[in-house]
């Protein structure tokens, strides 16, 4: 059964890939720069995540990757979107 704990997690998942998006175009990366600079050879994967595609989503390791290559505190991404 689908709880209330798992609605506000599928929330968070989608608020932080929400804010990657956000914060990738406003330091001026492509997906594609951006999922290079994390070793990946083409946008598509990261694509995905940032759609949440078949419910996919970041993780810690990715999280930690991108806030290092956009430079901005891993926190940032967990901050809702007013």
């Amino acid at each position: 059964m689908y709880g209330q704990l798992d609605i506000e997690a599928d929330e968070l998942l989608n608020v932080i890939s929400s804010n990657v998006v956000r914060i990738r175009k406003a330091k001026g990366y492509s997906q594609l720069k951006l999922a290079t600079e994390m070793g990946y050879s083409s946008a598509s994967y990261l694509g995905s995540i940032e759609i949440r595609k078949n419910n996919q989503h970041f993780n810690i390791r990715q999280l930690y990757k991108i806030s290092r290559i956009l430079d901005v505190p891993i926190v940032n991404f967990f901050e809702p979107l007013n």
